[in-house]
Formats: structure tokens, C-alpha cells, sequence
């Protein structure tokens, strides 16, 4: 995610909220929130632990040993301060085991370097998620988070805006049960 150009540090100690995609995916652990571009997933009641995987970029300029978070780099967790910046994200990876992607709210804290339009930080858990259906919110309540779904009847239903991928494979989201 592109962020614009550091701007600082936020205050050690300080902790951050703002807007991420994340890619769902079904797991041999079940259903699970992951990156929608790196082989990253998010366990539930762990916090993230960012690292540098600039070295799995093809085209990116080398950069020596450096602390994640550095301004000289781009790695750690990214989270925007608009949803609208997001929203690109909700397209993405076509891994087979990605049920769909989906909008939410992240908290970040540890090392958090402030960019023109968000965040970029060392640690980071969910803070809520919006999914298109009730099931899929049922599956993600394992991380003790908000998870708000049109189905679910909640007050956030009109920011419901989770994306399936139209080349997901079938998920239990979207089956139907036949009859015999």
C-alpha cells in the first residue's frame, strides 16, 4: 500500500487505529485473515509481528540490514486513514485457499512511522472487520474483534464491503445445501 512519504514517528507507547484489506483464507487452523500480497497470516489473539521482506521483491533496490519500520524501507504492517485508499487491496492475490478480501480496522502500535496518508508499524492486531455474510463473520469471530456483516443486521451494514474474488473457489459462504 502506498502511503506517501514518512512524516515522523508517532509517540512511543502509542497506539494507532486505521483502515487495511486483508485476504480471507481457509487454513488447515480454519478461517483466517492474511496479507493480500505477501505469504503472511494473521492468528487469532496474536498480535502481527512485522518483518522486512524486501528481499522477495524482484525489482526492489537492495537495502542493508535495517530495523523494520525504517523510513529508508517500506516494510511493517500499512494502514490508511481513508477506507477509499484501501480499496484497491480488496483485489488481489488468487491463491486457491482465498475465500474472499475484505475491509477493516486495524490497531498498530510498537515502532509506528506517521506517512502522508497512514501508518506503517512494527505490531498490529484487527480492531473490526466488515464481511459480505453472516458465516464468514461467524468463522472470523475467533479473533475477538467487531466483525459486522449486512446479514448480520448490524449498524454497520451499509460499510459491509467485503469483495469476493469471482474466480474464488466455491467458500461455505457462498454454498448452497441440496436436498435429496
Amino acid at each position: 500500500m502506498e502511503l506517501g512519504r514518512p512524516q515522523g514517528r508517532v509517540e512511543a507507547g502509542a497506539a494507532v487505529l486505521g483502515w487495511r484489506a486483508w485476504a480471507v483464507t481457509r487454513t488447515s487452523g480454519g478461517v483466517r485473515l492474511a496479507s493480500p500480497l505477501f505469504d503472511h497470516v494473521w492468528l487469532p489473539g496474536e498480535p502481527a509481528v512485522a518483518s522486512c521482506l524486501r528481499h522477495e521483491e524482484r525489482f526492489a533496490t537492495p537495502l542493508g540490514v535495517h530495523d523494520v519500520g525504517s523510513a529508508d524501507c517500506c516494510c511493517g504492517f500499512h494502514a490508511a486513514r481513508d477506507p477509499a485508499d484501501v480499496l484497491t487491496y480488496l483485489h488481489g492475490r488468487d491463491a486457491p485457499s482465498t475465500l474472499c478480501r475484505v475491509l477493516g480496522e486495524v490497531t498498530l502500535w510498537g515502532d509506528v512511522l506517521q506517512t502522508e496518508a497512514g501508518w506503517r508499524s512494527t505490531l498490529a492486531y484487527p480492531a473490526r472487520l466488515y464481511v459480505p455474510d453472516a458465516v464468514l463473520a461467524e468463522e472470523l469471530a475467533a479473533y475477538g474483534v467487531s466483525v459486522s456483516s449486512a446479514e448480520c443486521g448490524s449498524h454497520s451494514s451499509q460499510t459491509c464491503t467485503g469483495m469476493p474474488l469471482r474466480s474464488a473457489r466455491r467458500s461455505p459462504t457462498s454454498r448452497a445445501t441440496k436436498s435429496t
